[in-house]
């Protein structure tokens, strides 16, 4: 799988509180969400997730909130991550 968005292609990172940084992430991007395909994901409300476009922009936003979903039929296990 690869990153995408219906705003193109993304590489997605997480910005821990404490400024350490992880990343990229495959992921799919949604309006004020992401989805990221790790079975581990350390990350939490406060933390901030970088998207990274083709162009070399970057978006930053401050996540409110991480949920795992664990593989469901063709649907692989995922953190959905949303922020504000």
């Amino acid at each position: 799988m690869t990153s995408t968005s219906t705003q193109g292609a993304h590489q997605v990172y997480i910005v821990r509180i404490d400024g350490t940084r992880f990343g990229p992430f495959e992921s799919s991007l949604e309006p004020n969400k992401a989805l990221i395909y790790e079975v581990t994901l350390n990350a939490g409300a406060g933390d901030r997730i970088e998207l990274h476009d083709a162009a070399g922009d970057v978006q930053t936003h401050v996540i409110s909130n991480t949920h795992f979903q664990p593989q469901m039929s063709d649907v692989p296990a995922h953190y959905t991550v949303r922020w504000r």
